[in-house]
């Protein structure tokens, strides 16, 4: 199996620093996660939310744990952390080599955009913070 990640990221008007924070993570047993977070709104104060939401989320998948959970654990965390003042969207994709599938975790309502075989498809699913989506790859 091929997997081909690419990560783009735009400038948004008069702001130095945004809110978003992106890394990748070799998983214990094979395969890859790509963790992303949006801290709500834009400079430093938003870029140290989603940092800290990716970092419990990398921490979280490095040690074995799965998507799901390390998304909920990352949300209380912040929710505890913050007092519950503030709140980050966050994207998990992850390619299990074991399984041959392809998990998609995410907890904002904005579509997940998938390329596989010359077509795009749409995951218009109503997310809600625990939502978790599991697609077979042949």
């Amino acid at each position: 199996m091929e997997v081909q990640i690419a990560v783009a990221k735009v400038n948004k008007y008069a702001t130095s620093e945004s809110g978003d924070t992106v890394e990748v993570i070799e998983r214990p047993n094979g395969g890859l996660s790509v963790v992303m977070a949006d801290g709500q709104s834009s400079g430093r104060g938003a870029k140290w939310i989603s940092t800290l939401a990716v970092r419990k989320v990398i921490s979280l998948l490095s040690e074995g744990v799965r998507d799901g959970a390390a998304a909920r654990a990352a949300s209380d965390y912040l929710f505890t952390e913050r007092k519950g003042k503030v709140s980050a969207t966050l994207n998990i994709l992850s390619v299990d080599m074991q399984t041959s599938t392809l998990v998609i975790s995410r907890n904002n309502p904005a579509p997940v955009l998938l390329a596989h075989d010359d077509q795009i498809t749409s995951l218009l699913e109503e997310s809600i913070p625990s939502a978790c989506i599991v697609i077979p790859v042949r």
